[in-house]
């Protein structure tokens, strides 16, 4: 469903990178609901339908910058618009954060409280959940 038009890192590579001191700007492009139920450690929500690049402005052009949504194609479309403004190292995660949380990698929710909890989008692309992730709030 990816249209390939942004460089993809994986899960491990991003996780393996962070944890070698790397530092990543993380963006989830999901909708609040979304992000409210769970995201990436540290990661700046900027939204998808609302995004616009007021939310990055003071942000160095230059910097590392991965951006994720469920599974990747909304991210993708947020990566684009990060790149056409100038943004020059920008990464979409690959697999979005089903695929961060189906490899067992830490989740957080407010206030950085691990959890186990990921917004499923809707019934159908919940299903690509693995049983170990719990499913919640599902269109």
């Amino acid at each position: 469903m990816l249209q390939g038009s942004v460089a993809v890192i994986s899960c491990d590579m991003l996780a393996d990178s962070i944890s070698g001191g790397s530092a990543w700007l993380i963006l989830d492009s999901r909708e609040a609901a979304e992000f409210e139920i769970s995201h990436l450690p540290a990661a700046k929500w900027v939204g998808y339908n609302d995004f616009c690049m007021l939310k990055v402005s003071e942000v160095p052009k230059n910097v590392n910058v991965v951006v994720y949504c469920s599974i990747g194609v909304r991210s993708e479309k947020i990566a684009e618009k990060l790149i056409a403004s100038g943004f020059s190292n920008v990464r979409n995660l690959y697999g979005g954060i089903f695929a961060w949380a189906n490899d067992y990698k830490s989740l957080v929710k407010q206030y950085q409280v691990p959890t186990l909890a990921v917004h499923g989008y809707d019934h159908h692309w919940a299903k690509l959940l693995d049983q170990h992730v719990h499913c919640i709030h599902t269109k």
